[in-house]
């Protein structure tokens, strides 16, 4: 067993490990499945110019 780091440094990760664990404790709902996201994405850049210029 370690000593407790109560360095600035040692607090802050402590801080964000347990914020970490905190948030990965509540589960993320799936807001669309991977075939509509797919799609969505491909469907607004099909006519998307790559360099944001307008359509040519």
């Amino acid at each position: 067993m370690t000593a407790p780091d109560f360095s600035p440094e040692g607090r802050l990760a402590e801080l964000f490990e347990r914020w970490r664990r905190d948030i990965a404790s509540v589960p993320i709902p799936t807001l669309v499945d991977l075939a509509t996201a797919v799609s969505i994405v491909r469907n607004g850049r099909a006519d998307a110019s790559p360099d944001e210029a307008p359509t040519r």
